[in-house]
């Protein structure tokens, strides 16, 4: 009853953030502990577990590409879209307003300051707002999806070559 009880006095902005980061750590070990499985030494594990870690920061980067729904957002009923429109943000906006959760110190602050939009929805020209289901007729943008998951691998890749040549990562 507790639980129910806080879950109901939760935004669905923040309920839906952690029902996206609880899919994505479940996902996380699922992913982990195959590999663990499949490697045999402690290099390979390492390379295994970083060539993981760029999939699944890759996968959360475009959790809202799918009519700017993640599957976070589709329990709570919330919708990422265009500022400018109110049409669902395109792929490429979803991406690039993920990419400022690498900020997440100042983002968690600017959403005290302007709780309807964070920062990645400023520089991306959206918002997050109650779905209004959108008709059969609509088109998912299948080019900027692409563009946008195959962007943001190359982005984490370099992410992971930079970081791993500081050297924190070994």
């Amino acid at each position: 009853m507790l639980i129910n009880s806080i879950i109901k006095a939760l935004p669905n902005r923040i309920l839906s953030a952690i029902i996206d980061q609880i899919t994505l750590v479940v996902v996380s070990l699922i992913i982990f502990s195959i590999s663990e499985k499949l490697a045999s030494t402690p290099q390979e594990i390492n390379r295994i577990e970083v060539n993981t870690a760029i999939v699944l920061f890759s996968i959360f980067l475009n959790k809202d590409i799918y009519f700017g729904k993640s599957i976070g957002k589709h329990f709570t009923g919330l919708r990422v879209v265009s500022a400018r429109t109110g049409n669902p943000a395109s792929p490429i906006q979803c991406a690039l307003r993920n990419l400022f959760v690498l900020l997440w110190p100042l983002e968690a602050l600017f959403l005290f300051l302007s709780p309807k939009r964070r920062i990645g929805d400023f520089v991306a020209g959206t918002k997050v707002q109650e779905s209004i289901e959108i008709g059969r007729e609509a088109k998912w943008k299948y080019f900027q999806a692409i563009l946008a998951v195959v962007g943001s691998f190359i982005f984490v890749f370099y992410l992971f070559n930079f970081i791993d040549s500081l050297g924190i990562m070994n």
